[in-house]
């Protein structure tokens, strides 16, 4: 019960930060989520480098400059985003990130290690999954043609997940028989995934309904890919924790775990709703 009840009050606080930052000023936003992004890096490396018996955890313990090196790097990302995506800035604003990437590239030349390359891999991967996935937000919270912060589309990422994991996680505790992945998350189900679904698509007859300037069929593509792919960002994410041995990424957020462990659906589900946004909303 205790557990249950620290579970719930941080995934009410979690949902509040969340909507209020993203509601109340993009400079809210873009603080929660530079944040987030540092925090998500943080998490990771201690995740690799830190965890026991595991051959990747001797592929490079970083120093401490490295590791804040790039922790830093990967906040800039998502900020440069956040003033191109806006407007506020050209496209110039990524080269000091390109010169990040040249410079970790040459500092591998100099450092003696036997494997260099796996360091060059994890590090840009690092950078890709947890600053690169959660920059591409910045693309959905601003307008691409008169670059105007609307919030909705990126609320609406999150809202579908929630939904979708509360179906999935009803459903599939009670009905929950053939595993949807059980190599990776052996506690998912086809169910689950059905439940979560029929749970989303319902949600979005209903906005439909309330805003019918975006078609039904915009709102229930919205609502599917939201679930097929944040299953899929959930399932990366079990992967590379069943790979280091761990069932959470962290301990930061009591009763659910790391920062990864609760962003890890909207990373992968952000970029493909942006591309639908621009392929059939935004064209």
């Amino acid at each position: 019960m205790k557990k249950l009840f620290v579970r719930t009050v941080t995934g009410m606080v979690y949902v509040a930060v969340i909507v209020l930052a993203m509601t109340l000023h993009p400079y809210a936003y873009l603080t929660l989520f530079m944040l987030v992004v540092g925090l998500s890096l943080h998490e990771f490396h201690t995740l690799i480098w830190h965890n026991n018996g595991t051959e990747a955890s001797t592929l490079y313990p970083p120093k401490n400059f490295s590791r804040w090196l790039e922790i830093a790097g990967g906040i800039y990302l998502f900020a440069a985003s956040f003033f191109y995506a806006s407007g506020r800035m050209s496209e110039i604003i990524y080269a000091p990130y390109l010169l990040f990437l040249i410079f970790i590239l040459i500092a591998g030349l100099y450092h003696k290690r036997e494997n260099p390359v796996n360091r060059w891999a994890m590090t840009l991967f690092l950078q890709f999954y947890c600053a690169g996935l959660f920059s591409m937000l910045n693309f959905v919270m601003f307008d691409p043609v008169d670059k105007t912060y609307h919030p909705y589309y990126g609320l609406l990422i999150f809202i579908f997940i929630w939904l979708n994991d509360t179906g999935a996680y009803i459903v599939g505790t009670a009905f929950g028989k053939h595993r949807l992945f059980p190599r990776v998350s052996p506690m998912k189900s086809w169910e689950g995934f059905a439940g979560g679904l029929v749970i989303a698509w319902i949600a979005a007859l209903a906005l439909a309904g309330s805003y019918p300037e975006v078609s039904w069929y915009h709102w229930t593509a919205f609502a599917t890919m939201i679930v097929v792919f944040g299953t899929w960002g959930d399932l990366v994410e079990s992967l590379i924790k069943r790979t280091y041995g761990v069932k959470d990424s962290g301990t930061l957020l009591p009763g659910h775990g790391g920062i990864l462990d609760r962003f890890d659906s909207m990373m992968l589900a952000t970029p493909a709703i942006w591309l639908y946004l621009r392929l059939f909303i935004q064209s």
